[in-house]
This record gives structure tokens, sequence and C-alpha cells, in this order.
């Protein structure tokens, strides 16, 4: 694909091209005449960058181009701006001016368009040293050997989209430029966001809603937020930096009194800029009334979002939350999201309902396809029909849910229904895109099951066959197809009821003599404690600590197991004759087999002193439970191996003597 366009009004006359190859496209664009300048972009696909070409292509015929050879049509001439030729007579003017800087002054002054920039345009022009008329340029030379350059008035007709404000500056100067600086631009490469970033997000991926007034040096832009407004009523604007380009810091100029602070800056022109702050939210009022009106469970559970848990967090701060954790929360219902879910900064992606009385979610369809992942386990939800847009659910004990509504949520990636009424699968052959399937504690039978995932498999496999993206197997919380009780016991209950699951290990680990899967076992139960322990770590609770302690502390010792085949029990000290001679001994044996002991994320070094409990915590996990720091502190002091020191607080450290 290739095309050659051109526009032509009374002052402008350029050129814009665009040619597609296999992935790429190159469009070249600038003044009749000229080289032009010339820009490739790549895509992962020719359809999407057929496509991308496409849509710039038809943009540019909608602002006016015309395809090279064709005649102008009476619209173009209608949409056209006539622009004065008394421009031409006022450059004249500037140039044989007799008061340079005041002239200057007086045809820059347009640039002044927020309040307190008119004093701003007379310091800088006063930096003014001459000026000149360059074939259809103005040039304006400054005292530090910089120079300003002003393209004829522009057609604002090709910039309908921008605020009011940057059409007048199109009106005086289409373009006005510096080495680094160029307002006017208009073109801005909106493939430099990922999907997902902040910036993507705020203009909802969308590249025609991306307007740039302003262009940096070669690595930044000044954009205008689609949202945010100053105190007369345009957009705000915020610089992107191609390294930053997550972060979004707005002010509150227009474009015009933005380029005058950014020229200031650039040809080192010290000069004391207005401040305008973010105009006052015309909402506050109402934004302070939600909050007063919420329940205390409301209140706190949005408290408990942030890491200050006292602080009563802004309206504006709870907008910048993705996710939502209200287990175990005293919250009734979701009514209080009905305000947040209506401002489009609002990106809620995940919520947990976990055991909360809320049962009506019909608001969260307010959130669109931002919300993937929602728990609602516990809850007397009956109607999920309104999320048909997420990817996860997790419905864990939900005895009052319809699976009526669970049909139309096609889009799951991930379902889990454990322990609900569960008792058909055969809804969920049209669930294209899932993977993972939870459905322990239901009255579903091995029968139904296997039935299910055998027609579900090979399903899936046919779809593969002429899929783009290949999809994995589905995966299931149920193995029906595992013969053995035991080995089955410890898949089912793995993430299901994991105490089960470490009981049923134990008793295979009993029969280790007869089995030849016994690292396969230990693997099985290390993965199983580590993804425990990790979903308790951060469980402050009594009963998370403990959980927490739990499996922390099983799943070293499986890994002690695993690296050592030391399967023994850790016996009282108590019933050894010597203790202390005991303990003389094992503190060698440690120091020679320390390898054995990284399980418990002890590194012991022979030339590095290191706390006497390392060795006391060791002796305790693998050998006798009850051994004390006393005992071990007095081995110590007996051994020939090791030598200690004891610092100000009591506390012994060894190493090895050398």
């Amino acid at each position: 694909m290739q095309h050659r366009l051109i526009f032509k009004d009374e002052k402008s006359d350029k050129f814009w091209n665009v040619e597609v190859s296999g992935k790429s496209f190159t469009v070249t664009y600038g003044k009749t005449g000229t080289a032009g300048t010339s820009q490739t972009k790549t895509f992962d696909s020719e359809k999407k960058c057929l496509k991308e070409a496409e849509k710039l292509l038809s943009e540019k015929l909608k602002k006016g181009y015309m395809k090279k050879g064709s005649k102008t049509s009476p619209q173009n001439k209608k949409t056209s701006v006539k622009t004065s030729d008394d421009f031409s007579k006022e450059w004249e003017n500037i140039v044989n001016s007799k008061n340079l800087q005041k002239d200057l002054t007086k045809h820059f002054l347009y640039l002044a368009d927020s309040p307190g920039f008119e004093p701003i345009v007379r310091k800088v022009f006063e930096h003014a040293k001459a000026a000149k008329i360059n074939k259809n340029t103005l040039v304006v030379e400054f005292k530090s050997g910089k120079t300003l350059t002003a393209s004829p008035p522009g057609n604002p007709n090709s910039y309908k989209k921008f605020p009011k404000s940057f059409l007048k500056l199109i009106e005086k100067h289409n373009t006005l430029k510096t080495d680094r600086l160029e307002l006017g631009k208009g073109y801005f490469d909106f493939g430099i966001f990922e999907e997902g970033g902040r910036v993507y997000e705020t203009f909802n991926g969308n590249a025609t809603n991306v307007l740039c007034p302003l262009h940096y040096w070669e690595d930044s832009d000044w954009i205008y937020h689609p949202t945010e407004k100053n105190k007369k009523g345009e957009p705000a604007i915020f610089p992107v930096i191609h390294e930053l380009e997550d972060e979004i810091n707005p002010i509150y100029y227009n474009a015009g009194s933005l380029f005058l602070q950014q020229l200031a800056d650039e040809f080192e022109i010290e000069i004391e800029m207005p401040v305008i702050e973010r105009p006052a939210d015309p909402f506050a009022d109402v934004k302070s009334a939600w909050w007063n009106n919420l329940s205390e469970a409301w209140k706190q559970a949005l408290r408990d979002q942030f890491e200050n848990k006292e602080k009563e967090p802004t309206f504006e701060t709870i907008l910048t939350l993705e996710k939502l954790n209200l287990n175990g929360t005293a919250i009734t219902d979701l009514k209080p999201l009905e305000m947040l879910l209506s401002e489009k900064k609002f990106k809620l992606e995940v919520i947990r309902l976990n055991d909360t009385a809320v049962s009506d979610l019909s608001i969260l369809a307010m959130a669109g396809k931002k919300l993937f992942s929602v728990d609602i386990s516990g809850t007397p939800v009956k109607d999920v029909s309104m999320l048909k847009e997420i990817n996860f659910l997790t419905a864990d004990g939900c005895t009052e849910l319809d699976f009526a509504t669970v049909v139309k949520l096609k889009k799951l990636n991930r379902l889990s229904l454990r322990d609900t009424k569960l008792n058909d699968l055969e809804f969920l052959h049209d669930f294209t895109q899932l993977e993972q399937l939870n459905i322990n504690g239901t009255p579903l039978t091995d029968e139904q099951i296997e039935k299910f995932h055998e027609r579900f498999k090979k399903n899936r496999s046919e779809k593969n066959k002429t899929a783009s993206y290949k999809r994995d197997p589905l995966k299931l919380d149920i193995h029906p197809e595992i013969e053995d009780p035991l080995l089955r016991a410890l898949a089912d209950n793995s993430d299901y009821k994991p105490e089960l699951a470490l009981e049923a290990g134990e008793k295979l680990l009993a029969q280790r003599a007869e089995r030849k899967d016994v690292k396969q076992i230990l693997k099985d139960l290390i993965s199983i404690c580590y993804k425990q322990w990790g979903e308790y770590i951060h469980i402050k609770t009594p009963k998370g600590k403990k959980k927490f302690k739990f499996f922390n502390q099983s799943e070293k010792r499986f890994r002690y197991i695993l690296e050592t085949g030391d399967f023994s029990t850790p016996v009282s000290i108590a019933n050894v004759v010597d203790p202390i001679a005991e303990i003389v001994e094992l503190i060698l044996f440690i120091y020679k087999n320390k390898k054995n002991y990284t399980s418990f994320n002890t590194i012991i070094k022979d030339d590095s002193f290191f706390h006497v409990r390392v060795i006391q915590r060791i002796i305790s996990k693998t050998k006798y439970h009850d051994v004390t720091i006393a005992q071990v502190e007095e081995a110590v002091k007996k051994s020939d191996y090791v030598e200690y020191e004891i610092n100000e607080k009591g506390d012994m450290y060894i190493k090895v003597r050398k």
C-alpha cells in the first residue's frame, strides 16, 4: 500500500506520504518541494501494520488532505480558513522597527494565554536583538545567539479536536520553533506506551484521544490530559518523557504560556514564572459528603487499603486504588462504589469480598472491562451475570449461587466453585478460555468429572490446531485418574485442605521402603508448604501467624529430608546420658556437613562469627527438639573445634578455631 497526499490552501502547501511494507510502514511529511521528515513504525503482524496505516490515512483525508493529482473539492475549499495577507506586512514592520523589542512583545503577546504571563512576554523579548524574514519564516535572533523561528498562520480546521486556546495560537503562527522546542507540532507516537501502563490506560488505549501541542527535544512531548482541567476549563498539559512514560504530572498553563516558560528555560532567561495551581474541585463538597455518609464499616475498610490504617484517605487517593481487599469486613453492600466507579480515573481491577454479607454485585457492572478478578467466597451472592468481562472468579462456599448466571461469564480463565452445590459441568464446554477449574467439595461424581474432562481436552486440542494462540490444557483440582488413595488425597487437597495433603504425604513417606516416588512426594510437599506460608505471611491475626509458622517450618523440614535423606524425627535430649558431650559432637558434625542445612535459611561459614542460636535451631529441628541455648553454650565452651566471643549483651557468637 502506498498513498501520496497533499494539502494546499491560501498559506499552506505540504505533503504527506505513507508506504506500507510487510510489518512496517514509513510516513514522510513536510513542505512541498522539500525532502520532508520520515518516520518508520514496526508492528507484530502485517494485519496490525496495515490497520494502523489505514487509520492514519483516514485521519489525514478528514483533515482536508487530497490524493496527489485530484482536484481540490468544494468541501476542501469550504473548510480552509482564510488567513490575513496582513501578516507579511506585520512581519516587515517588525523587521524594520525602530523599537524592535516593543514590537516583538506586541506581536507575541498572544502567547500569554494564562493569567499573569503578559509581563513574561515582555521580559523574554527584552533579550531579542534582531529580526529578519527568511523565505516564508520570521526569524528572531536573541542576544544569547539562539533563534526563534515563526511560520505563517495555520489552518485551525486541521486541529479540530484541540482546545480553543490552541487554535488561537495556530491562527497567529502555525509553528514556533527553537533548537529544542516546537509549538504546534500536533503529531504524537502513541506506540511508545505499553498496554496496561498508566498513560496508556488514562487514554483508554485510544491514540486518537492524544493531542500534542508542544514537542521538546528528542525524547519528550507535552500532551493534553483527557480529564484534568485548568481554571479556564481547558485541558491541563503534562510532559511525557520516554524514559518515564508512566509518570503523569500535569501543569495548569495553556499551551502558549507553557511555551513561554520552556522558551525562557532553554534561552537561560531568568524570570519568575506565575504559579497557577490546580483549580478547586467543584465537586469537593459532594465528595466530602460521600465520605461522611459512609458507614463506619466502609470507612475502616477503605482506611485498611493503605499503609496508615488510622489516617482518613482523600477521595482522590481512593481513586488510585486498583485493588480492593474487603475480605472479612463488616460491609453489607457495594453502594459506596457507585460514585467511585463513575469516575474515569478509578480503574478497579481486583475486588475481594470473601466472608462478607454482600449479596448484590450489580454495581460492579460499572467497572467495565478493567475489572478482571473477583472473589466472593463465603458470601450469599446469587447472581454474577454482570461480571461477564472478568477473567478470574472465585466463589468457594457460595451455597446460594445460581449457576445459570455463571453461564454468561464466557471470558473466564480461572473459575473456583469449591464447596458449592454445583452438580453439572456441561455448561462449561462453552468456556473456551478456561484453563483452571476448582470443584473440590461439590456433589459431582468422579464419573461426571472424567467424562467432562475428556471431552474438554478433545475440544481444546481440536481448536488449538487452527488457533493463533494455543491455550494450555485445563487444570482440575480433583484427580479421579489417580488410583492410589493417598496420592489422590495429596493431589486433591494440595490447595483445598493443605493440612490433609500434608497428612497424606506423611503417610506416603512412612511407606518409603516400598516406594520409588519419595523424592517427588517430598517436592510436592515442599511446593504445598511454600505456597501456603506465602499466603499467610501477611495475615497478622493469631490464626494467620500460627498457619505461617506451621507451613514455614514444615517446608524447611521437607527440604532437609530431600537434601539429606534423614527421615528421623527429633526426640528429647533428656533421654541422652551426657547431653553436653552429645552436643559437642553435633557441633563438629554440623560444621562438616553445613551444606545440608541451607533449608533452614542458614549459611554457615568457618571463618565468620554467628550467633550460637543457629546451632541450637539446627539441633532442635533435626535431633533434639528440646535442646536449649544454655546447653549449646556449655558445649561450645568444651569444644576444641570452635572459638567464641560474648558481646556486651551476653550473647555468644562462634566460629571455627584457626
